[in-house]
């Protein structure tokens, strides 16, 4: 064993634990950083698998507590053969993955979704591929959906994207599903009345617009049509009503004529003087 290479790698490894406890103390942020989940949720839609799948398995594989409180898939997360490790930036990830490599270590983890160096750094023409936020969420879509091909249900596919053995990858579902279904509950709580995107609501009252409201005319009686009339009722008004019957001081006028309907006739005094005040004005 080269003892000088052995000892520079465990010095290495020990500042760069110091900055993550340093970085833990004070609190992490995404600002400026790549967000794993964001890009796991567009990847996801591209490649139509189910939604929040693929960021619900960042935040639990790469997931790291923010200042904030909340828990967020980091860009540049290791996982050293169990053990977990947060960088502040690519390179200092980069180069602890280099070192690591070179001493021969395979079992690590890498990027936002955690690839297995040892099982799948053939897909990458370099370290610096595998830990590129969106090659390594890119990558980690297309396995998922090999995973489902293979097993043909998402339960198994999310079992067996952490392991093949049931101690292990049974406890990782319940994580994932528990991640997952959190999803859904906000989603629901910002959109409570589900609407699509696409979807628009028309208001209940347009304001800049005069609605005209719809009135039925006035039907005036005639005889002609009445289905119930005679026939002298009919030859007697053919042309309807004849509201302009004469003099309106003539006494005759202020009886209602005799195919005027019952309904009108109850009222004719009112027809008199509302057609007298129409001949005034």
């Amino acid at each position: 064993m080269d003892w000088s290479r052995y000892l520079a790698f465990t010095l290495l490894s020990l500042v760069l634990s110091l900055s993550n406890l340093s970085s833990l103390l004070w609190g992490a942020d995404l600002f400026g950083k790549p967000n794993c989940e964001e890009i796991a949720a567009t990847i996801g839609k591209e490649a139509n698998l189910p939604k929040y799948l693929l960021s619900s398995i960042s935040r639990v594989e790469a997931g790291r507590k923010l200042s904030n409180g909340e828990v967020r898939g980091w860009p540049w997360a290791l996982n050293h053969a169990g053990k977990g490790m947060f960088f502040e930036s690519k390179d200092a990830a980069l180069k602890y993955l280099k070192q690591a490599v070179e001493s021969g270590s395979r079992n690590i983890d890498v990027g936002c979704m955690q690839l297995n160096y040892r099982w799948h750094k053939m897909a990458f023409s370099s370290i610096d591929e595998m830990i590129d936020p969106e090659l390594n969420v890119r990558y980690a879509a297309q396995f998922v959906t090999e995973l489902y091909q293979r097993h043909n249900a998402w339960e198994d596919v999310i079992k067996h994207y952490h392991s093949n053995k049931e101690k292990f990858n049974i406890p990782y579902f319940r994580k994932v599903s528990k991640v997952w279904d959190m999803k859904k509950d906000e989603a629901e709580d910002s959109n409570p009345l589900m609407f699509t995107e696409a979807e628009q609501l028309e208001p209940l009252i347009d304001l800049g617009e005069d609605k005209v409201l719809s009135v039925e005319p006035l039907v005036v009686f005639d005889a002609a049509s009445y289905p119930g009339a005679d026939s002298q009722l009919q030859t007697e008004n053919i042309a309807g009503i004849n509201f302009t019957s004469g003099d309106p001081n003539n006494s005759s006028s202020r009886i209602a004529p005799i195919d005027v309907p019952n309904y009108l006739r109850k009222h004719w005094s009112l027809v008199i003087s509302l057609r007298e005040q129409l001949e005034t004005n």
